[in-house]
């Protein structure tokens, strides 16, 4: 006899997971490249024949604010892969995982230790 955690995964279940850790990935991939220009831009103003310190400031600023977004919008979308996780286990009574929710809500000693 076949039980619900021993059913195949459906076809649209498999393409979700798929597209939502490639979601995760350019996330990623978007915040590292904004962190390159930043640093970059930071790096240049170092150098001795840049005129003033404060040159590139704006965009500095404005390239902080895109980097403040995106860690916005990588959390989002962590936080939909938990809501599908916790929806196919709902569907399918099979196990979730909680690897992800383990990021997801941080503990007092957590916050206390990023404090």
């Amino acid at each position: 006899m076949t039980t619900m955690t021993e059913m195949p995964t459906p076809a649209y279940m498999t393409r979700i997971r798929n597209q939502i850790r490639i979601a995760e990935a350019k996330a990623d991939e978007s915040l590292l490249a904004k962190l390159d220009v930043m640093s970059s831009i930071l790096k240049a103003r170092q150098v001795e024949d840049i005129p003033a310190p404060h040159v590139g400031q704006d965009a500095i600023i404005r390239i902080g604010r895109a980097i403040q977004s995106d860690i916005s919008s990588a959390n989002d979308i962590f936080r939909s892969h938990n809501a599908l996780v916790d929806a196919k286990t709902r569907i399918t009574g099979g196990p979730g995982h909680s690897d992800t929710l383990a990021f997801a809500e941080e503990s007092d000693t957590q916050r206390s230790a990023a404090a």
